[in-house]
């Protein structure tokens, strides 16, 4: 079928996830895994895909703000404001060219060349962050920016660059599993940052790539820095993002998920969608409670059955309850559907009707754990075992390049 709008898919992992860029991809892609890479699989369908990565531990203004150097062939700029409150460098690495040529700029039927993002766990929110940036900028960073230096992205007014927005077992409102693990959580941490400290400094950067050179705790992918590893003040950096909460981490916390959700709107330009995974069913003893389906893989098997009985409590704005127990071993399918504090519609409710931006599109719950919905399922192994999955995705690719016809 033609379609009007042929516009770039950009496909971005959540927490700890790599991209294509990296070499670890190639013999385990993030989007497809046992089901094959998926970006590859829809280029050889001419549908222009590309399978990307940024902080694997960074907070999401620092992914969004990577993701849009990215995308544009630039440096990248976190901000005036931002930089000087969470002590680390303004500027990171440079990207010599676009991810892909003309984004924002005119074709030939008038229009511009705008994107479509797909993200999976924290890179919904990376997604939406980078969404609000360019829809309303950031009035700290125009106030705090008095030399001319501002970054387009801090400008507002660009929301139009991107189509549509597809948040998949993302973390919209946080996650209980963060707080059912917090000694875990801290330990986990420190010992991601310190990793990086150390691997991020040597050539392993070329197969995972760490990002967090705006902290000095790395150097970029194919640079080392063997001095660093053994510096002291490592230490002290590591400390710093610690406490000054710039790390996934901490925004993956319901409260502080909540905070970012009073910031991220949904902007009147955008089309949004959001699938949610859930891999447990009601508990026998207690159908409030939620154990682990078939689906799930035993790696998150331990986590599914605590957050599937998560004591009822109040967190930041939210209060959490037995609505929160069905998850897919990371995150609640409630806080994967949509942001509640945005307007939403269920998919399924208005499909075949001409669709509205600015609204989350809640599609059906995907039976799935964190893993499966991109592919990471014993499911999918053997002969045509996997087609469905990609039939999934190829049908749901095939709605948005229909957006605007």
């Amino acid at each position: 079928m033609s379609y009007k709008n042929k516009y770039p898919f950009v496909f971005l992992g959540g927490m700890l996830s790599w991209g294509e860029e990296n070499i670890m991809y190639k013999g385990w892609p993030y989007w497809g895994m046992v089901a094959g890479n998926l970006c590859r699989q829809l280029r050889e369908t001419n549908i222009e895909a590309y399978g990307v990565q940024v902080g694997p531990a960074n907070s999401a203004w620092d992914r969004a703000c990577n993701l849009y150097a990215m995308l544009t062939g630039t440096t990248v700029d976190y901000g005036v404001a931002h930089s000087k409150a969470h002590k680390h460098d303004r500027y990171g690495r440079t990207y010599e060219k676009p991810l892909f040529e003309g984004w924002g700029e005119p074709m030939a039927d008038g229009g511009i060349k705008k994107v479509h993002l797909l993200g999976h766990s924290f890179g919904g929110a990376t997604m939406r962050m980078l969404a609000e940036l360019l829809t309303n900028g950031s009035e700290e960073e125009r106030k705090a920016t008095k030399d001319g230096s501002l970054s387009p992205l801090f400008e507002g007014g660009h929301g139009d660059m991107i189509a549509s927005i597809t948040a998949i077992s993302a973390p919209h409102d946080g996650t209980t599993f963060v707080h059912a693990f917090e000694p875990m959580m801290k330990v986990l941490t420190a010992g991601v940052l310190g990793m990086f400290a150390v691997l991020g400094n040597t050539p392993a950067n070329k197969f995972y790539d760490n990002y967090m050179e705006q902290y000095h705790l790395t150097v970029p992918a194919g640079q080392t820095n063997w001095k660093n590893i053994l510096d002291p003040r490592q230490l002290l950096r590591i400390r710093n993002v610690i406490k000054t909460g710039d790390h996934v981490f901490h925004d993956l916390r319901i409260d502080e998920a909540s905070k970012l959700n009073d910031f991220i709107h949904c902007s009147p330009d955008i089309y949004y969608f959001s699938v949610s995974g859930n891999g447990t069913k009601p508990a026998k003893d207690n159908p409030e409670n939620q154990v682990r389906a078939p689906i799930m893989i035993f790696a998150f098997i331990p986590f599914a059955k605590v957050m599937g009985k998560f004591p009822a409590q109040k967190i930041g704005d939210y209060y959490v309850d037995a609505s929160w127990h069905a998850n897919d071993g990371l995150v609640p399918t409630e806080s994967g559907r949509y942001p509640h504090k945005e307007p939403h519609v269920m998919y399924e409710d208005v499909k075949g009707q001409p669709l509205k931006k600015g609204v989350w599109h809640v599609l059906p719950d995907y039976i799935a754990d964190h893993g499966t919905v991109i592919g990471g399922s014993i499911s999918y192994i053997g002969p045509g075992r996997a087609e469905p999955y990609r039939k999934y995705w190829r049908d749901h690719l095939d709605m948005l390049m229909g957006l605007e016809d």
